[in-house]
């Protein structure tokens, strides 16, 4: 990135709209026999062209090669809804199995965004950088790219969420701590985002919430996660309702008889005091008859045997 945020023209690189072309289909994960289907050329053709490239961009390898098409500002969306492939409402692009998410990266310039898109060459995932909001969808995503897409807004302002909104893909959330979380969530969640995720979490992986996310999950950082369930009224504790003969073996319990001793007062088999004392704990949420004498004991339930 220069100085000021922007990237490079593009200008600095000729590359020919053929070339062009190849570096987007690498970006989003195709194999040189698949360019070349798609191209309709021979994969001879396809390996001549993207030697071409890697001398043009002054690199040795694929991946080297996409992540200088996407510093050079090479891979930014084209020309301003010449289709509109997902409304809202519309289907949602689930895309082939077995193929590659195509990350579509959004946000202000700057260390956050460069953090994610560093993440994401390092993790081999795919993705195309918007630079300019008014030229976002273009028709080669859904003509080439046949894997899912998931839309990846890192610290968006309202007008990343209105340009990302109409495609109808899933969105992940990137936030950094600047912002009170009460509000991160609401705008996510108003937003009907299928991921929330603070920058100090991307470091752990971000592939694992696109996948998730285009499976149709909810997937958020702890951090948020605990902050919403504190929103969260909290219900009344339900008392068990404990048969009467639950409620012997509770008083048996309470009594210190063991197993053997409350079988022989109650006169029935000692496995059935053990089947009937295994359903009793778990009523009560107990690993142990310490442990249910206590939670018993808090609930009021101690005694229960003796009243009508």
């Amino acid at each position: 990135m220069q100085p000021n945020g922007e990237s490079p023209g593009t200008a600095m690189v000729p590359l020919t709209q053929r070339e062009m072309r190849i570096v987007f289909l690498m970006g989003a994960g195709h194999t040189t026999a698949e360019i070349a289907e798609l191209l309709e050329v021979r994969p001879s053709t396809v390996e001549n062209r993207k030697r071409q490239i890697y001398e043009k961009l002054g690199v040795g390898s694929q991946s080297h090669a996409v992540a200088k098409a996407i510093w050079l500002g090479l891979l930014q969306t084209g020309r301003p809804a010449a289709v509109s492939p997902r409304g809202p409402g519309g289907p949602q692009h689930a895309g082939e199995h077995g193929h590659a998410t195509l990350a579509v990266l959004m946000g202000p310039a700057g260390h956050a965004r460069d953090k994610v898109a560093r993440l994401l060459v390092s993790e081999r995932t795919p993705f195309v950088v918007v630079l300019n909001r008014d030229e976002l969808v273009c028709d080669h995503w859904l003509s080439w790219h046949r894997g899912p897409i998931v839309v990846l807004l890192v610290d968006p302002e309202p007008e990343d969420w209105s340009a990302a909104m109409p495609l109808g893909f899933p969105i992940v959330v990137v936030r950094g701590g600047d912002v009170p979380e009460q509000l991160v969530i609401a705008d996510a969640l108003a937003h009907q985002a299928g991921g929330l995720v603070a920058e100090a979490d991307v470091s752990a992986g971000i592939g694992p919430t696109l996948s998730a996310v285009t499976q149709g999950l909810l997937v958020m950082s702890w951090g948020y996660a605990e902050a919403l369930l504190k929103w969260a009224p909290s219900s009344p504790a339900v008392e068990p309702e404990l048969s009467r003969r639950e409620c012997d073996i509770l008083d048996s319990i309470a009594s210190g008889h063991t197993i053997r001793q409350t079988a022989r007062a109650l006169g029935i088999a000692a496995k059935t005091v053990e089947n009937t004392q295994a359903r009793l704990f778990r009523k009560l949420g107990a690993r142990n008859r310490l442990e249910a004498l206590t939670i018993a004991d808090s609930r009021g339930l101690i005694g229960r045997a003796d009243e009508p």
